[in-house]
Formats: C-alpha cells, sequence, structure tokens
C-alpha cells in the first residue's frame, strides 16, 4: 500500500534543480501487514515525542531496556565492539554503555520522526551551531562538488537536514530504506522535504560523477559493514569489511572529502563538526583499502570523543575472520580472471 504522494516540494530556498532525477527508494515488504505495522511504529514514536521532557525520557529508557534485554544480537554486538574500541572495561561500565547506546539510537528515530514538528523549514540554522574549519567553509562556499563522510555518529538524520543549507546544496545522500515499503515511502518523502534528494546503495555509484561535475554534494555513512565485494580494513584496531565503492570513487572523482559529524547539543539543538578533509592529492596511488584506513582513523577520533552518542550495536566485525577474508579474495579474484 505505497504512499500516494510521489514528488516532495522542497524548501522554496533552497535549488530546484537536480542534476540527477528523484528515484524510489523503498523497502520491499508491502500490504496491509506491512501499512499496519508502520502506522503503529509511527504512532508510538509520536506519542512518546509528545510526551513532557522527563516522561520522554522515562519511555525512552523503559524502551530501551526492554531492547537490551530482547534484542540479544544487537546487545551482544555492542558488547564486542565497545570493548574492542574502549578497552578493557568493566561489566558494570560495559552494561551501562550498552544501554545508553539503545537510548541514544531510540533518540536518534524518535527525533527524525518529529523533527518537521520541532524545527520550521524557514529557521533551521536556528538549531544549529557550526563548528567549521576555514577550509571547510571555503570549500562549502565554492561550487566545487564534494563527498560528505559521516557515520552513525550523533544525530546523523539532523546532520544531513542542515547540509543544504550550509553550502551542500542540491545534495544527495546514499540511503538503505527500511524494508517495511509504507515506512520507507514516509522516510523518504521527510527527508527529501527537507531539501535533500535519497540515492540507494545500487546504482548510486554511476550517478557520483553527474553529481559532482554539476557542483553537487553527495554525502556516505561508512562505518557499517560492506556485504557486497569489500575491502578489509582495521577499524578500533581489528579488520572490518569496508565499502569497496568508497575509495574507488573518492580516486575516480578527483573531489575533496569532508569528514564530520552533527552531534546532539540539547533538545532540538545541534552542533555540526567538519575539520577533516581528503584533498584528491592526498589519496594518490593509495589502494581503497589503504583509503579505507584513513577514513576510519578519522571516524575513530570522533566516536572516541563523544562515545555515548554511537550507534554501538551494530555487528562491526561479522565476516572479517581470516578465513572469510580468504573467501573473499578467492572470490574477487575468480570473478576478475572471468
Amino acid at each position: 500500500m505505497a504512499d500516494p504522494e510521489s514528488k516532495v516540494a522542497l524548501p522554496g530556498a533552497l535549488r530546484q534543480d537536480w542534476p540527477v532525477p528523484r528515484v524510489d527508494v523503498h523497502g520491499t515488504r508491502d500490504g496491509v501487514f506491512a501499512w499496519i505495522e508502520a502506522r503503529a511504529a509511527l504512532g508510538a514514536m509520536s506519542a512518546v515525542d509528545r510526551l513532557p521532557g522527563s516522561l520522554r525520557e522515562f519511555a525512552i529508557g523503559g524502551i530501551a531496556r526492554t531492547a537490551k534485554l530482547f534484542d540479544r544480537s544487537h546487545t551482544n554486538a555492542a558488547r564486542v565492539f565497545l570493548r574492542q574500541a574502549l578497552g578493557d572495561i568493566d561489566e558494570r561500565e560495559l552494561d551501562a554503555r550498552v544501554l545508553t547506546a539503545w537510548k541514544h539510537f531510540l533518540r536518534v528515530v524518535i527525533g527524525s520522526a518529529a523533527f518537521d514538528r520541532h524545527v520550521d523549514q524557514t529557521r533551521v540554522l536556528d538549531h544549529y551551531s557550526l563548528d567549521l574549519a576555514p577550509h571547510v567553509k571555503e570549500l562549502f562556499a565554492s561550487k566545487q562538488g564534494r563527498i560528505i563522510i559521516t557515520g552513525h555518529l550523533g544525530d546523523w538524520e539532523s546532520g544531513a537536514a542542515v547540509l543544504p543549507w550550509i553550502g551542500c546544496d542540491p545534495c544527495y545522500v546514499i540511503g538503505k530504506p527500511p524494508r517495511n515499503k509504507p515506512l520507507s515511502v514516509r522516510l523518504q518523502n521527510a527527508r527529501e522535504a527537507r531539501g535533500l534528494r535519497v540515492l540507494p546503495r545500487r546504482g548510486a555509484m554511476q550517478h557520483a560523477p553527474t553529481i559532482i561535475k554539476a557542483g553537487g554534494t553527495l554525502a556516505m555513512l561508512l562505518d557499517q559493514r560492506a556485504r557486497t565485494r569489500p575491502v578489509f580494513a582495521p577499524f578500533f584496531g581489528r579488520l572490518a569489511r569496508c565499502d569497496r565503492s568508497a575509495g574507488v570513487l573518492l580516486r575516480r572523482l578527483r573531489a575533496p572529502a569532508v569528514i564530520g559529524a552533527c552531534w546532539m547539543d540539547g533538545p532540538w539543538r545541534w552542533r555540526v563538526s567538519f575539520h577533516d578533509v581528503l584533498e584528491p592529492r592526498d589519496l594518490g596511488g593509495l589502494a581503497p583499502e589503504e583509503i579505507s584506513t584513513r577514513i576510519n582513523g578519522v571516524l575513530e577520533r570522533l566516536i572516541r570523543a563523544v562515545p555515548e552518542q554511537y550507534f554501538w550495536l551494530h555487528d562491526r566485525y561479522r565476516g572479517a575472520e581470516p578465513a572469510d577474508i580468504a573467501a573473499e579474495a578467492s572470490e574477487t579474484s575468480d570473478t576478475s580472471i572471468s
């Protein structure tokens, strides 16, 4: 049961011309039950958001404790990830950090659904403080195309929403939709009403040269496990599956890549921080693995600075054991021979 809305109006202050046409980035699970599930999820998030501050946090804490208890897969992944990143921490601190990770994830999800209720599109910048290095300001003020790299740091949804208002217009974000189709339609419409365009992971790279050549911005989240044809690079000192296309894209496009994050800084307040830029000249001759290592190093530093605002619930290291690496190398070799 698809949403009848097929095109979303952009905020009037932003560009109305787009170098790459809009595409649907929708989940595959549709039908009556998917519609009911989507409505229930959106209704629950809206109900929690409308609670007074203390009750809202109490509700988020209760949901987080329930999720931590019953979703053992994500909870155990967070425990492994946190130990790898933060070292030998005791069980009490580890449990507290896992619970904090669940709470943070819920705040981001609920806040994203309620963003337009609290943030007036004509006064978006009133909600953000900007911490931009001088060379980043110059880049954003120029007509040069660029790539934005971040991870599931701080509030990545609200961070994307401000990009068109700080010089990244037109801005495309690469996203993976929820499997629930009605929910994915709602999510894409909400993102695009904020001045963005969404591209699916599969096929996004073919549009990248057009976007960059037109002086646009391509934003990517690069801290999750790559499933197909990955490169293996260290993340907090342990090999992880990383996105091969990112390194290939950076070398091919010869465009600067800006790495940073958007941190929660109070109720409906955020701090946007961009200081690190990978220039094309810095990447000449580097293999995709080496480029991923550089990107990971910056992301690690940002995560360590504010670990309570990171998505630790991802199973970051699955599929990166020696046997997996050997199998992937064999498969890549066979593909290249054929």
